[in-house]
């Protein structure tokens, strides 16, 4: 198994998900403004749901995924959460995913969490290739992904399903050799 690292940026802890933050993910993943783009999932209705989320990341069956909490320096608050899914070793690619507090919208702290991420990403995990499927939508996170160099490949039609509808998404990568 590997052993994801804490990170630290100028304003965040990137600390990895732990059985203390189930309050955090369920009063985050309910929350239907965190929720809007999340179209892979339904908003947590439980706190047991929750529970089964950070079970899933704090005692994994494989290491293809991981997720980190962004804890705010400046109040020791969790704000949000990024990490990688679908490690690919053998072809050295992962998506990411990634989720933040609209009280922390629109001050840079996403940029500034990926930016780590995906650093440690291509030096620690060796990884050549990230993808990230946004709905197209979402003009926020496809901006900010665009900004870290991120190129779009093209619209997955009808990629997920949710509340009875459809839904496409853009996918994007970023090659080790195309990263800051």
């Amino acid at each position: 198994m590997h052993a994801f690292a804490p990170l630290e940026t100028p304003r965040l802890h990137l600390r990895p998900l732990a059985q203390a933050d189930v309050d955090f993910v369920f009063r985050h993943f309910s929350d239907p403004a965190v929720n809007r783009y999340l179209l892979d999932q339904a908003p947590l209705a439980s706190r047991e749901e929750a529970q089964g989320i950070v079970d899933f990341f704090v005692q994994p069956t494989d290491d293809t995924y991981t997720r980190w909490v962004l804890v705010s320096k400046a109040d020791g608050q969790p704000i949000g959460t990024c990490g990688f899914h679908k490690w690919d070793q053998r072809n050295r690619r992962a998506e990411i995913g990634y989720d933040l507090a609209p009280t922390a919208w629109g001050q840079g702290y996403m940029g500034e969490a990926l930016k780590t991420m995906l650093s440690y990403g291509f030096t620690d995990m060796v990884l050549n290739r990230v993808e990230a499927l946004v709905y197209p939508e979402n003009t926020a996170s496809v901006k900010l992904l665009e900004k870290l160099n991120f190129q779009r490949e093209g619209i997955l039609r009808d990629y997920f399903y949710h509340e009875g509808h459809f839904y496409d998404h853009w996918l994007l990568s970023l090659l080790k050799s195309q990263g800051d």
